[in-house]
């Protein structure tokens, strides 16, 4: 990191300690909403952040854009799959929750089955690639 960037950061980790310091002193539980509310920008900045960043890396590597077009067109394709195969039954506990019709059940298994797939897809990575780490060595 240069120097510019550690003048950068030091001024904002300053900053959010002051921040965070004279919201305390208001109130005895403003730290915990103040905490709440600090992860959701940080998220967000962290969503916008990746988002800039790919749309620079599109620019600056047209090429690239073929394996971003492949990895969402995958994901749209599990979750078109995924919105077909449930079945969109409203279970007892469902309007507790907001789930007021089927549509919104079959967005709910989509989620579910979405994360299931990627969590599937994730560790055989991971396995496959530390396998091929292990014969490389």
């Amino acid at each position: 990191m240069g120097k510019l960037g550690k003048i950068i950061y030091y001024a904002v980790v300053v900053l959010l300690v002051l921040i965070f310091v004279v919201v305390l002193i208001g109130d005895s539980f403003a730290g915990s909403g103040f905490g709440l509310y600090f992860t959701i920008a940080l998220g967000a900045i962290a969503v916008l952040g990746t988002l800039v960043s790919s749309v620079i890396h599109l620019v600056n590597n047209p090429k690239g854009a073929k394996s971003l077009i492949i990895g969402a067109g995958v994901l749209i394709a599990v979750c078109a799959i995924g919105y077909a195969v449930s079945p969109g039954e409203m279970g007892l506990d469902y309007e507790k929750y907001g789930v007021a019709n089927a549509h919104q059940s079959k967005l709910v298994d989509m989620g579910i089955y979405l994360t299931g797939f990627l969590s599937i897809v994730s560790i055989v990575a991971i396995l496959v690639s530390e396998g091929i780490g292990l014969f490389k060595n």
